[in-house]
């Protein structure tokens, strides 16, 4: 995928030609390989010298990949990220999971949405079977900021 920091950043644009083209260069990469653009979302998030709206808003589009609000849609967005390649999974979730402990309280918040998601996508499938002792473990001995 070409720089997702610009073309995050586009999508904030006044100019609306450059608006709509970098949500339709977002919704293509999606599109065509779901997992390398959540991949990319993720890293923009995890990537502390990214700009901090570009990063806020890499954490929106993922959490809104894996939830919406009509059940079916949701349900869809959920089978897709359990199908998905668990390195790829792994990796998503390693990313927002470090962020826990960002010094960006945004950014903290952000992924503590984007993990709730996940976990609602994983928990029933018995595939992320270490989440409650992982939390467990941050409230006991995190970073103030994970817990």
């Amino acid at each position: 995928m070409a720089d997702i920091t610009a073309i995050l950043s586009a999508t904030t644009s006044p100019d609306a030609n450059t608006r709509q083209a970098a949500e339709a260069q977002l919704k293509q990469a999606q599109e065509q390989n779901l997992g390398a653009f959540l991949q990319s979302l993720a890293n923009e998030v995890a990537t502390e010298a990214k700009p901090l709206d570009s990063r806020r808003l890499a954490g929106l589009i993922l959490k809104n990949a894996l939830d919406a609000k009509d059940e079916a849609l949701k349900a869809d967005k959920q089978d897709k990220w359990v199908a998905m390649d668990p390195n790829i999974r792994n990796a998503v979730k390693g990313c927002v999971w470090n962020q826990l402990g960002s010094p960006v309280q945004e950014i903290r918040h952000t992924c503590a949405q984007v993990i709730a998601k996940i976990a609602g996508a994983e928990m029933p499938k018995a595939l992320w079977t270490s989440l409650v002792t992982d939390l467990q473990n941050n409230m006991a001995t995190g970073e103030p900021g994970k817990r």
